[in-house]
C-alpha cells in the first residue's frame, strides 16, 4: 500500500481539515458551468505530469507541472499529494512563470494555508471583458501549466519528495481536468513527480606528488609511480596525486619531476602542495579516493 491509499477522498464526498492530509496542494481553475463528470472524445491522451528535479538542503526549487490535451485549453484543475511531514518551506503554486501562464491569464486566485499544508489556487483564462476567448493550443507534446516553488529546509537529509496527482480534494473536490470547448475533460493519464533531497558531492582532498597516499611526499612517491607506470604495480587510489607536474596526465615525467625537485632543487609539485586540497585544474585525472 502506498502512502497516499489512505488519503484518497471519494469523489463527491467533503473532505474536512480533520480528516484532511496536512500536506495537499490543490489548483483549480474555473469550469464553465458543465458537470465535472462530462469527456470529449478526443483521440489525444490527456495528461498530467510532474516533473522529477533534485536539489541541495537550504536551496530553492522549481518543480515543474505538466499537461498535454488535445484541442484549444480554456482552463485546467489539478490536485497532488505529498507526505504529510516534508521539509518544505514557503511552498507556492506560480502560473505565470509557465508557458500557459504567458498568456497572461485573467483571473489567478491563490490562497495558501501552511498551518494545514494545502494551497487553493483559481486561473481563468479569459475572466473580463470584452470576453476575446482566450485559450492556448495543443502543441501536440506536454508543455508548462504550472510550477511549484518553495525551498528545502537548511539541514535536512537526504530523502525523495514524492508529489502524486490524485483527483477529489478540496470543497467541492477538484478532478485532474481540462476545459476544452466549454466542456470538462477528465484526464486520464496523471505521472507522479519527485524532489530529490541529496547532500552536495564532497570533492576529494590530496596533496600533489603525494602518490602513494600517505601524506608525505619523499622519495617512496617516484618509487611508487615507477612501479605503476613500468612494473604494473598497482595504480594511486588518487590519479591527480600522482599528477605532480599537473600538465593533465600521469606518466614518467611525474616521477622525473619528483626527482628533480628532491635531488636537483627543481620547483614543488604544483597545488595542492604542502597542505592537503582539492585539484583546481581542469583535467581527466580524477581521484576517487582522498586523504
Amino acid at each position: 500500500m502506498s502512502d497516499y491509499d489512505n488519503i484518497r477522498p471519494e469523489v463527491g464526498a467533503t473532505t474536512s481539515r480533520s480528516n484532511a492530509p496536512s500536506a495537499i496542494l490543490i489548483c483549480f481553475a474555473w469550469m464553465i458551468s458543465v458537470g465535472a463528470g462530462s469527456t470529449l472524445g478526443f483521440a489525444q491522451e490527456t495528461m498530467i505530469r510532474v516533473g522529477t528535479i533534485t536539489t541541495e538542503a537550504g536551496q530553492p526549487f522549481s518543480l515543474p507541472i505538466e499537461g498535454d490535451w488535445d484541442g484549444l485549453l480554456e482552463g485546467y484543475s489539478f490536485s497532488i499529494a505529498f507526505p504529510t511531514t516534508t521539509p518544505i518551506e514557503n511552498l507556492i503554486v506560480d502560473v505565470y512563470g509557465s508557458l500557459v501562464g504567458s498568456i497572461e491569464a485573467e483571473y489567478v486566485q491563490e490562497q495558501v494555508d501552511p498551518t494545514a499544508g494545502t494551497i487553493i489556487c483559481g486561473v481563468l483564462f479569459d475572466a473580463l471583458p470584452p470576453f476575446e476567448g482566450q485559450t492556448v493550443p495543443s502543441l501536440g507534446y506536454p508543455q508548462e501549466i504550472a510550477y511549484l516553488l518553495g525551498e528545502i529546509s537548511a539541514g535536512s537529509l537526504d530523502q525523495d519528495i514524492n508529489f502524486v496527482p490524485l483527483d477529489g480534494f478540496g470543497t467541492p473536490p477538484i478532478m485532474n481536468m481540462f476545459v476544452i470547448g466549454s466542456n470538462s475533460v477528465q484526464v486520464s493519464n496523471l505521472i507522479p513527480g519527485t524532489i530529490e533531497v541529496r547532500a552536495p558531492p564532497v570533492e576529494s582532498v590530496f596533496i600533489r606528488g603525494d602518490v602513494n597516499m600517505d601524506s608525505l611526499v619523499d622519495m617512496a612517491d617516484p618509487i611508487f609511480h615507477l612501479d605503476y607506470t613500468f612494473l604494473d604495480g598497482p595504480l594511486p587510489s588518487c590519479m591527480d596525486a600522482g599528477d605532480a607536474n599537473d600538465d593533465g596526465i600521469s606518466d614518467i615525467s611525474d616521477a622525473i619531476f619528483l626527482l628533480y625537485y628532491f635531488f636537483i632543487g627543481g620547483p614543488g609539485p604544483w597545488v595542492p602542495f604542502p597542505n592537503p586540497g582539492i585539484d583546481w585544474t581542469d583535467d581527466n585525472l580524477d581521484c576517487e579516493i582522498g586523504l
